[in-house]
């Protein structure tokens, strides 16, 4: 409306230079429009977590700094969901209407694969992006991390540190995704010491076991009980239980997704950390910039996507020649001299 009132008086000022200037200066005389405002529409972001799990888990913690840093630094219109990972029906109602509302749509988990494998195709429009499951459809971004390069790091340290050559590690859902972690894992375990002995449990076969911490302890305290002198677990809100255990007992434990050295000091053996926050940042940015990308991405080790943690709350229990023992290893990985597994062989031994 503001273009339509203020055309008449330039047509008379055009007018005007006519009569005072003549035809002939006329062509020296360039008119413009006033600057429009331009006014940025915030772009509309919705964050659809597989459960109730932001503050119970470092997984889903994750993704909230990830989701909230980007509404700090890009203005973003955020909106945060948790979803129902034992409720198909109603998760699907959830990103139905998320995408309704917004031009871009987060969530993460395995549990989540098949849900948006259905909805996202009804909505072209839309933008949508899924972390930890490959899906190649065309307004998805599938973004995936090589846990199990990861997690062979972590392992090579479980078994550099043990002194009873019994290592654990305690999954959330014996599902694929899960199963690339215990791989890696083990291969580290078994590259540094193949005589050690690991025992690996799960939880529950589905996504009940993220969320039933007493389990998790149950299953740990049995594991130190029996010598097990390192645990690994990746359980998502589970992994309190396991923690807890692990305080009990005296015993190591090594951490999952994010940073978690800080939750018992002298306990917490490493953390291995997978740049979740960074990952949420860089997809939300290249979409209020318009360069959005579908298809399906890893990150590893060679770009920084998974790593071990060292700080000041473990660095004391990692000696130099530890340190450099799995640096070699991680060189190693980037060379491509060691492949590193991310199935394993069932049934399990």
């Amino acid at each position: 409306m503001r273009n339509f009132n203020t055309m008449p008086k330039y047509f008379l000022l055009l007018l005007a230079l006519i009569f005072i200037c003549g035809c002939d200066a006329i062509q020296d005389v360039v008119l413009t429009e006033p600057p429009s405002e331009m006014v940025t529409t915030p772009l509309r972001v919705t964050m659809i977590y597989p459960s109730d799990c932001v503050d119970s888990a470092a997984y889903c913690e994750a993704f909230h700094i990830g989701v909230r840093t980007a509404q700090a630094e890009l203005g973003i219109t955020l909106t945060e969901v948790n979803g129902l990972e034992n409720d198909p029906v109603a998760t699907e109602v959830l990103i139905r209407d998320a995408a309704q509302n917004s031009e871009l749509v987060l969530t993460a988990g395995y549990q989540m694969g098949d849900v948006l494998a259905r909805v996202a195709p009804e909505f072209p429009d839309v933008k949508f992006a899924i972390f930890d499951v490959v899906l190649d459809i065309s307004n998805v971004a599938s973004v995936n991390y090589k846990s199990n390069e990861g997690s062979f790091l972590v392992g090579a340290i479980a078994a550099l540190k043990s002194e009873s050559n019994k290592i654990g590690y305690i999954g959330g859902a014996d599902v694929p995704l899960l199963q690339e972690f215990e791989a890696g894992y083990v291969a580290g375990i078994h590259t540094v010491n193949p005589d050690a002995e690991v025992t690996v449990e799960y939880i529950s076969k589905d996504a009940a076991g993220f969320g039933q911490p007493e389990r998790a302890k149950e299953l740990a305290l049995a594991q130190y009980e029996s010598g097990v002198d390192v645990v690994y677990v990746a359980a998502g809100g589970s992994g309190q239980g396991v923690l807890e255990a692990a305080q009990e007992q005296q015993q190591f434990i090594i951490w999952v997704d994010a940073n978690g050295n800080h939750l018992a000091p002298g306990l917490v053996l490493t953390s291995m950390t997978k740049e979740i926050p960074a990952s949420v940042q860089r997809i939300i940015q290249e979409t209020a910039e318009g360069n959005f990308m579908a298809g399906v991405r890893y990150f590893g080790i060679a770009d920084g996507g998974v790593s071990y943690a060292v700080d000041e709350h473990n660095q004391p229990l990692l000696s130099d020649d530890i340190i450099a023992s799995v640096e070699s290893l991680r060189a190693k990985i980037i060379s491509g001299e060691i492949v590193v597994p991310n199935t394993v062989s069932l049934p399990r031994e």
